[in-house]
C-alpha cells in the first residue's frame, strides 16, 4: 500500500485528493491483462473477490475529472465544511480513496474507466489483521498475503515463468493448484 497521488478536478475550480494509503485491484478481463501491463506492470497476482471484499475493499466510485464534475465540487465542499475537525475529515479521506477519475483533466477519452478498479484502503482498525506497517510515516504498508489468497500469477513472460516455477522458494509462498500463466497467454483467453 502507498498513499494516492492523484488529483481530481471539479467544476469551479474544485479538486478533491486522497493520500490514505491503498492498493488497487482490477476485474478486467485476461484478454485485456496486456493492454493493462503497459500501463501498470507486468507481473500480476490475482486473489478472489472474497480477500479484498474480508478487507474491507470496494469497487471504485467513477467519476468526470474536470470542469463537467459536479460530484468532485460537492465533495470538495464537504472536505471544506470538515477541515476544522481532524477526525471528521480523516473519515472523508476514507470515503475519497475509493473516488477514481474516468480520464485525465478535461479529456472525452476515458481511458481509466475500462479499468473495473477495486481498491483495499488501509483503515487503523484493520490494521492488526490485515496490514503491516513497513514505513508508516510515509503511508507504506503491506497486505498480508497467505499462500492460498494467490490464485493467479501473470507473468510477464515464458522465461520469467520458468525461473519463478524452477525456484523451491515459491513452492513455500504458492499453493498447489495456482495459475501460472504469461501475458502473451491470456490474450489467448
Amino acid at each position: 500500500m502507498k498513499r494516492g497521488t492523484e488529483k481530481i478536478h471539479g467544476s469551479n475550480a474544485t479538486w478533491i485528493r486522497a493520500t490514505i494509503p491503498r492498493t488497487c485491484y482490477t476485474e478486467i478481463k485476461l484478454t485485456q491483462a496486456h493492454a493493462h501491463a503497459l500501463r501498470y506492470g507486468c507481473l500480476g497476482i490475482g486473489v478472489h473477490r472474497d480477500f479484498v471484499l474480508e478487507r474491507q475493499g470496494n469497487p471504485v466510485f467513477y467519476v468526470q475529472n474536470g470542469d463537467s464534475s459536479s460530484v468532485v465540487e460537492n465533495l470538495d465542499k464537504v472536505r471544506n465544511a470538515l477541515a476544522a475537525d481532524p477526525t471528521d475529515l480523516k473519515n472523508l479521506e476514507a470515503i475519497l480513496a475509493y473516488v477514481k477519475n474516468m480520464s485525465e483533466q478535461n479529456s472525452g477519452e476515458l481511458q481509466y474507466y475500462d479499468e473495473l478498479e477495486w481498491r483495499i484502503v488501509h483503515l487503523d482498525r484493520l490494521e492488526s489483521e490485515y496490514f503491516t506497517a513497513v514505513d508508516r510515516a510515509n503511508g507504506i504498508f503491506r497486505i498480508r498475503l497467505e499462500p492460498d489468497d494467490v490464485q493467479l500469477v501473470v507473468f510477464p513472460d515464458d522465461a520469467t515463468r520458468q525461473l519463478a516455477i524452477s525456484d523451491p522458494r515459491l513452492d513455500a509462498l504458492i499453493q498447489t493448484g495456482t495459475i501460472y500463466v504469461t501475458l502473451d497467454a491470456c490474450g489467448q483467453f
